[in-house]
């Protein structure tokens, strides 16, 4: 920290609301000469750097409440590996046992059913961005870390997971304040279907995810369920969205405004993009405008 004596008395000095320097003990002021000045504003950038930098490592940072809270399984491979999972939620859809652990959710492809797999690349694969993507939204859906062929024949393939983003469904029910945030998040990606001309046909409270200190959703299982979008009409994902607010707000629905209601029982618009516009009406009447409210 830059300390500053007065010249008068020797104490330490401080900084009033206009940025001047005065001494709280025999009144004397001063002014920063140009060399303290700018290290006073690169102490303070750097400062803001580290703080910045720290919130954002918290932010993802695993909680602790589930870490508590682990079972294990093994995988051996055709090529004679040994995969040891960790887990902390398991569920099983469409056949696919699904493992979540700290940092990854792994899938787990019956042999009868090995087609998924491809499908589910495939799905991926078939996401488009515009150029200018400022919410960096690629970062919500899947991207593989490791993926092999087990003895018994059946299939393991591990997606990538921030460490403080869980499934909907470990959870409960979520006051509506706050899955009016996961809506928003589940918007822009069928904005993002709508652009790519995909259908995800997979959002639930299974293959959802989220971090609830940033605020932030992740699309993570389900892919193999993608298919490209060849009829106009197709409003799957849209229905899926007010599907899955249904579904999460349980029995705090009550809370809910009637706009937001109205949104989760009314049909979808024509597309995505009349849908999120749908939407962000819901947000300025029913919560009265965007803001951030701490989960």
């Amino acid at each position: 920290m830059i300390s500053i004596k007065c010249s008068n008395c020797g104490a330490e000095m401080s900084v009033d609301t206009k940025g001047n320097l005065y001494c709280p003990y025999c009144q004397s002021t001063a002014h920063f000469s140009d060399d303290e000045l700018k290290e006073y504003r690169e102490y303070r950038m750097n400062m803001l750097q580290y703080l910045r930098a720290s919130a954002d490592e918290n932010a993802t940072k695993a909680d602790s409440r589930f870490l508590n809270y682990c079972d294990s399984i093994y995988f051996n491979s055709v090529d004679d590996q040994t995969f040891a999972i960790d887990y902390q939620f398991f569920y099983e859809e469409d056949n696919v046992k699904t493992y979540i652990t700290q940092s990854s959710v792994v899938f787990v492809f019956e042999k009868k059913d090995i087609d998924k797999v491809s499908k589910f690349k495939e799905g991926i694969e078939l996401l488009q961005y515009p150029s200018a993507d400022m919410k960096g939204l690629s970062s919500c859906f899947p991207s593989i870390k490791m993926e092999a062929e087990l003895e018994d024949g059946r299939y393991l393939l591990a997606v990538s997971k921030e460490e403080n983003a869980y499934p909907l469904f470990a959870f409960g029910s979520i006051a509506p304040v706050h899955v009016a945030w996961i809506v928003s998040r589940l918007e822009n990606m069928a904005c993002v279907f709508e652009y790519s001309q995909l259908v995800h046909g997979g959002m639930s409270m299974n293959t959802v995810f989220i971090n609830t200190r940033t605020h932030q959703a992740f699309l993570l299982g389900g892919w193999w369920k993608a298919r490209k979008k060849f009829n106009i009409m197709d409003k799957k994902d849209l229905y899926d969205i007010r599907k899955v607010a249904n579904q999460v707000m349980g029995e705090l629905k009550g809370e809910a405004p009637k706009e937001f209601i109205n949104f989760v029982k009314g049909a979808p618009a024509t597309e995505a993009y009349s849908d999120f516009s749908l939407w962000d009406t819901v947000i300025e009447k029913g919560f009265g405008g965007h803001k951030f409210v701490k989960f």
